[in-house]
C-alpha cells in the first residue's frame, strides 16, 4: 500500500532534492491529530527508520500519531492490533499502523486521504530560528501565496523567519512579471532598544550554507505511542530584560528577504552580494533575482533619507481616561508649516510650485475593507517617476519587503489585498514606502472592477491634526470608518468623535457617543480604525506625532435610501485626508460629467468659521461643524471662507441599470493647493458581464486667462471630447474644463506659462466608481 502512497505523494509535492540532502527521510511528526495530513510538524529519520502513521481509537474518538520508527518495529506493529489501558483508565486501541519510506508519505495512511494535489504551496513556517534548516514546522499557503524567508541581523546574530506571503508581494512591475527580487537589501529601519550599561557577550551565528548540512542522529527507541524526538531547533532569546536607562538606538536590519515558488523551497535565503553573482547551484525553485547592480544603496546626497526626524513643531499631550476630555495643551502648527521635518530635498516640481506637494520619497499607507467586510480583489500602487530609480515597500504585518526598480514614467505595483484593517483593533497593517527618486503615488482598489482610489500623500505632508469626512451607513453590514497609521513609536492618538444623532460606538466594553474622546497609543507602523453604522463627518483626529489618515465607507448609497432593497449597488468610498495645516479657504467644486447633481460637504477646522457659497453666507459654529449642500443642473460651485475648511464632493448613487450609476467621494483641492504640472495614470479596469463602458474623466480648474496655456500630453483641451464652464470666485474668473479620457496609461498635464491649476480625475461604470485629486500642495 505504501508504494502507491509514495507514488501519489511524489506526484503532488515538488520540493527540491537539496531540501533533504544529508538529513535523511522527512516524515510528518505529530500526536493526536484528527487526520494525518493535518500534522504540521516534521522530523528526519535515522538510516534504519521509516515514516509511520498509526490510528488510535478511544472514548475520545479517533486520533492519529505519526513520525519515524525503526523498520523492524514498524513491520511487527503493522501486522497486529493492540489495546492498551493508561494509568487514568483510558482505553486506547491501536487499530492500524502504516509505514512508508518516501518524504512526507505518512500524510496519508490507515484509510485516510493524503495531501491534496490542488492546493497552495507547502512552506517551512518558523520564526526566530538560528538556521533556516532548523525549522521543523510546515504550513500550507493559500493558492494566491508563495513561500518566503527573511534573514534579520540583530546584535550581531542572524535570525531567520519563514512562512507564506501573498504572491503580489513578490510579483514585479509589468515589465518584470517573472522576477522575484531580493526584497530587503536596502530598506533598513531603526528600532529603539535598551542596552545594558555593563558589557554583554554576544553569540555569533553560523554562516548560512546553500545546502542542508549533515547532522549526527541517534537511533531512537519508541514506546507504542510516544512522540519521536529529533534534534531540536535552537531558538534565540526573544529579548533581554535590562534594568536601567536607555542608552542608545540599536540598528536592526534585514539582510535578506526572498520569495520562491514550489514546495519547501524556502530553506535558505540566497542573498546577493555586490562582489558575487548568483550561484548556478541554487535550487531551481527560485525564479531569477534582480541583478546586484539594480540594488539601490542610499546616496550620501540624500541626507538621512531612511530615518525620521523630529517634528519641527513640538506637541505635548495629556492623556485622560475620561471620555469628556481628550488632548490638552496641544500646539497645532499654523497653515503653511511642515509638521514633519522633511529629510528629502524638494523635487523640481515642488521648487517650481513654491512649496512641498504630493510628490515625495516616503509614504505611509493603509487600506479599508470593501462591501460586506470583504477584502479587495486587487490593490494597485500607481507610481509615476520622472526618472529611473528604486522603490522599497515594507509590510510590517508579515515583516516582508518588496524592492523594485522604477522606470521613468508609469509603474504599477500590486499589493496583498488582505492587508485591509479591522475595526477597533491595533494592527501592523500599514505599508511603508521608500524611494530614491521623487514620485507621485496613486492607489487604486479593485473589487470586480475599479471600486475606489485615492491620492497618497507623502510623509512630509503628514501632520498631527485632521478633520474627516464620511457618509452615513446605509445598512447594517457596511460601516463608515476612520483609519489612522502611525509613523513613529509612542504616538498618542485622540479621536474627538462626531456621530450622527444618538449613535455610539463600543470600544473595550465602553460606549462612546457624539463629543466623546477616544484615546489610544500606537507604535511605529501600527494602524487603528474606528468604524460604525453612523456618519463620522466632523470627527477630529489629533496625535502627538505625525500620522496618516483615511476615511470613508466600506460601501454605501448616496443619499441614504429609505428602503435599501431598492438600490442596485453600493459603493466603497475611500480618501486620504489632507492635514489641517494644509487646508485652504478658496474652492471651486467642479461639475461631474453625466451627472445632473452632486452633494458637497464643507467642514470647519476652527470655531466660528464664516463661509460663503455663491451669494449665501453661513457660519460654522464649532470645530468639526459641517454643512451638506447639493448642486443641481450640472453647475460648478464656488466656496470661500475666512478660516481653512475641508471640502469633499460626493457623487450620488443613481438607481439605474443602464447609466453610470455608482457614487464616489472626492477631496476637493483648494485654490491654494493648485500646482502647475501633474502626472496622472488613467486606469484600464477589467471587463465584466453586462458592464457598460467604464468612463474616465479629467477636470481642470484654471484661471480663465490661462486656458490656452493648459496642455494635455502637449495638446489643447479642445483636441479632446471636452466642455468648458465659467465660475467666478472672489472677483476672479475661473474655467472648469471637463474632458473624457479614453486612453489608459500615463498622461501629463501642465501649464506652459507655469500658472497654477487644479486637476481631479474620476470615473464610473454602472455599479462602481472612483475619484480623487491628482495632486496638491501641502
Amino acid at each position: 500500500y505504501y508504494l502507491t502512497m509514495k507514488d501519489v505523494i511524489g506526484a503532488c509535492i515538488f520540493f527540491s532534492i537539496a531540501v533533504t540532502q544529508g538529513l535523511g527521510l522527512m516524515c510528518l511528526q505529530c500526536v493526536n491529530v484528527i487526520q494525518p495530513r493535518h500534522c504540521h510538524g516534521i522530523t528526519y529519520c535515522a538510516d534504519n527508520e521509516v515514516c509511520y502513521v498509526e490510528k488510535i481509537i478511544s472514548t475520545d474518538g479517533i486520533r492519529y500519531n505519526s513520525g519515524c520508527r525503526e523498520k523492524g518495529i514498524c513491520k511487527v506493529q503493522n501486522s497486529s492490533s493492540t489495546t492498551l489501558t493508561s494509568g487514568d483508565g483510558l482505553i486506547q486501541t491501536y487499530a492500524c499502523t502504516d509505514c512508508c519510506q518516501s518524504d512526507l508519505c505518512n500524510s496519508e495512511g490507515c484509510g485516510e486521504p493524503g495531501i491534496p494535489s490542488t492546493r497552495g504551496p507547502m512552506c517551512f513556517g518558523c520564526s526566530q530560528i538560528r538556521n533556516a534548516t532548523d525549522c521543523r514546522t510546515i504550513t500550507y499557503c493559500r493558492q494566491t501565496e508563495v513561500c518566503h524567508i527573511t534573514e534579520e541581523v540583530e546584535f550581531g546574530d542572524k535570525v531567520y523567519s519563514t512562512g507564506c506571503v501573498h504572491s503580489q508581494l513578490c510579483s514585479s512591475v509589468a515589465s518584470r512579471q517573472n522576477a522575484i527580487s531580493d526584497l530587503s537589501l536596502w530598506h533598513t529601519f531603526t528600532r529603539a532598544s535598551t542596552v545594558a550599561s555593563t558589557s554583554m557577550s554576544t553569540t555569533t551565528s553560523q554562516a548560512q550554507t546553500t545546502t542542508f548540512p549533515t547532522s549526527s542522529r541517534k537511533t531512537h527507541t519508541h514506546a507504542t505511542h510516544t512522540k519521536h524526538t529529533t534534534k531540536q531547533a535552537v531558538t534565540p532569546p526573544m529579548g533581554v530584560v535590562v534594568v536601567g536607562r536607555r542608552l542608545a538606538l540599536h540598528k536592526r536590519y534585514v539582510d535578506c528577504s526572498q520569495c520562491c515558488h514550489g514546495d519547501l523551497c524556502n530553506y535558505e535565503c540566497h542573498r546577493l552580494d555586490k562582489a558575487t553573482t548568483p550561484s548556478s547551484s541554487k535550487s531551481t525553485a527560485y525564479l531569477p533575482t534582480i541583478h546586484p547592480t539594480q540594488i539601490f544603496h542610499p546616496s550620501s546626497s540624500i541626507q538621512n533619507t531612511w530615518q525620521q526626524s523630529s517634528p519641527t513643531t513640538q506637541a505635548t499631550m495629556q492623556q485622560s481616561s475620561s471620555t469628556t476630555q481628550g488632548i490638552s495643551n496641544f500646539t497645532i502648527p499654523t497653515a503653511g508649516t511642515v509638521p514633519l521635518t522633511s529629510t528629502i530635498s524638494p523635487t523640481s516640481s515642488q521648487t517650481q510650485n513654491n512649496g512641498p506637494d504630493s510628490t515625495g520619497q516616503e509614504f505611509l499607507l493603509a487600506f479599508s475593507k470593501h462591501e460586506n467586510g470583504n477584502d479587495a480583489d486587487n490593490i494597485s500602487l500607481l507610481v509615476t517617476s520622472p526618472e529611473n530609480g528604486h522603490i522599497s515597500l515594507y509590510i510590517p504585518e508579515n515583516n516582508a519587503y518588496i524592492n523594485k526598480t522604477l522606470t521613468k514614467g508609469e509603474n504599477i505595483i500590486g499589493l496583498d489585498p488582505h492587508l485591509t484593517v479591522d475595526n477597533l483593533q491595533k494592527e501592523n497593517k500599514s505599508v511603508h514606502v521608500l524611494t530614491d527618486v521623487n514620485v507621485t503615488l496613486h492607489v487604486q482598489e479593485y473589487r470586480n472592477v475599479f471600486d475606489t482610489g485615492f491620492l497618497a500623500l507623502p510623509t512630509h505632508c503628514l501632520s498631527t491634526k485632521y478633520i474627516v469626512s464620511t457618509e452615513p451607513a446605509f445598512d447594517g453590514a457596511n460601516p463608515a470608518y476612520v483609519t489612522v497609521a502611525a509613523l513613529k513609536d509612542n504616538t498618542i492618538l485622540s479621536f474627538k468623535l462626531k456621530l450622527s444623532g444618538n449613535d455610539t460606538i463600543e470600544f473595550k466594553g465602553r460606549q462612546y457617543g457624539d463629543g466623546d474622546f477616544l484615546n489610544i497609543s500606537l507604535g511605529r507602523y501600527e494602524t487603528f480604525q474606528i468604524a460604525g453604522l453612523t456618519d463620522f463627518t466632523g470627527t477630529i483626529v489629533q496625535s502627538s506625532n505625525p500620522v496618516s489618515v483615511l476615511s470613508g465607507n466600506t460601501a454605501t448609497v448616496v443619499p441614504k435610501p429609505v428602503d435599501p432593497s431598492n438600490i442596485f449597488d453600493a459603493q466603497t468610498l475611500s480618501q486620504m485626508i489632507p492635514s489641517v495645516p494644509s487646508l485652504g479657504k478658496q474652492f471651486i467644486v467642479p461639475k461631474l460629467q453625466d451627472r445632473h447633481s452632486f452633494y458637497y460637504k464643507i467642514i470647519a477646522s476652527s470655531p466660528n468659521t464664516h463661509v460663503t457659497v455663491g451669494n449665501r453666507d453661513t457660519t460654522l459654529q464649532n470645530e468639526g461643524s459641517f454643512q451638506t449642500l447639493e448642486s443641481f443642473n450640472g453647475r460648478s460651485v464656488n466656496i470661500s471662507s475666512d478660516k481653512p475648511v475641508l471640502v469633499v464632493q460626493v457623487a450620488k448613487t443613481m438607481q439605474s441599470h443602464y447609466d453610470t450609476a455608482s457614487g464616489a467621494m472626492i477631496v476637493t483641492p483648494s485654490v491654494e493647493q493648485y500646482r502647475s504640472d501633474y502626472d496622472v495614470i488613467i486606469p484600464d479596469p477589467p471587463k465584466r458581464n453586462l458592464q457598460t463602458k467604464y468612463r474616465t474623466y479629467l477636470t481642470i480648474i484654471t484661471n480663465s486667462s490661462e486656458v490656452d496655456n493648459i496642455n494635455i500630453d502637449g495638446k489643447k483641451y479642445d483636441a479632446f471630447n471636452s466642455n468648458l464652464q465659467t465660475v467666478h470666485l472672489n472677483g476672479k474668473s475661473y474655467s472648469v474644463i471637463s474632458l473624457e479620457m479614453d486612453d489608459p496609461g500615463l498622461h501629463k498635464v501642465n501649464s506652459s506659462s507655469g500658472s497654477k491649476f487644479g486637476l481631479i480625475t474620476y470615473g464610473f461604470d454602472y455599479a462602481q466608481g472612483y475619484g480623487y485629486p491628482v495632486g496638491l500642495k501641502c
